[in-house]
């Protein structure tokens, strides 16, 4: 059997599977109703890309996600009220879940992030993680913690200017404004927008060209190209768990629990 033709027998990890076939392996999020970064996400996602590491056998990759809702949420609800709770949580926390979605950027195969459904907050936040974006063009865009007293934590601040260019990204992270798809293709958010219900097929079908040409040389250009971004994605988590730390936020989260307008002080 020639490396080309190699499989990564299906694998499950919670609510990921991950499986493989002619130099693309497909990873895909299932965790209903919204897919939310939680415990069980967010390990199964860790341990899906130490599979993938290494891999020769895989020259591309495909994130996915299931349902209608979102393509990922940001923090499960439930959980973030006992991080609340507990002194230094949320900075590990926040530390775990940074380093999970810098895996895909530090994957030496280009990722592709099949977009189904609305990237708002931590969904953007991981599909900013991925080298390109296909999406449905029914797909909605935007990082709007700051409506919440908070800042994005898991790449936002310094990933989207990076796509996007400094003054869209501000524009977009001052106002937590969300753009529908075909601005997003617009501002180079995106990068392409797949025909209605297609989009898995279609990132599928990138990958697979993508896993045809020279592998050493596609990964040496996905290598050259990221920047490092070390240095900025830390000061994006000190200031995060600033943020969090305000009496905004706490207004902001106990407005949102509510369903209620915020009543910001501006502490």
């Amino acid at each position: 059997m020639t490396a080309g033709h190699e499989t990564i027998d299906e694998q499950r990890f919670g609510p990921v599977t991950v499986t493989s076939g002619e130099g693309v392996a497909t990873v895909l999020v299932d965790h209903p109703p919204v897919n939310a970064m939680g415990r069980d996400v967010l390990s199964g996602l860790e341990q899906a890309i130490a599979l993938l590491h290494g891999r020769t056998e895989v020259r591309a990759v495909v994130l996915a996600a299931a349902g209608t809702k979102a393509f990922f949420a940001g923090a499960d609800i439930a959980e973030f009220q006992a991080l609340q709770a507990q002194e230094g949580a949320m900075s590990r926390r926040s530390a775990w879940a940074r380093s999970v979605l810098d895996g895909f950027p530090a994957l030496r195969q280009p990722v592709i992030a099949a977009v189904q459904a609305h990237a708002v907050g931590g969904g953007l936040e991981i599909a900013l993680a991925c080298d390109l974006i296909v999406a449905e063009p029914t797909v909605r865009f935007g990082l709007p913690e700051v409506k919440l007293g908070l800042i994005p934590g898991g790449g936002g601040t310094q990933r989207l200017p990076r796509r996007v260019g400094v003054g869209v990204a501000r524009e977009m992270l001052f106002l937590g404004s969300v753009i529908d798809a075909e601005r997003a293709l617009d501002v180079g958010l995106v990068d392409r927008l797949a025909a209605p219900g297609a989009v898995l097929g279609e990132a599928q079908e990138l990958a697979a060209r993508i896993a045809a040409l020279p592998r050493v040389a596609v990964q040496c250009i996905k290598r050259a190209v990221d920047d490092d971004l070390a240095a900025g994605l830390e000061r994006e988590r000190a200031l995060f768990l600033e943020a969090f730390g305000s009496e905004d936020f706490s207004e902001g989260y106990a407005a949102f629990l509510e369903k209620r307008e915020p009543r910001f002080t501006h502490r």
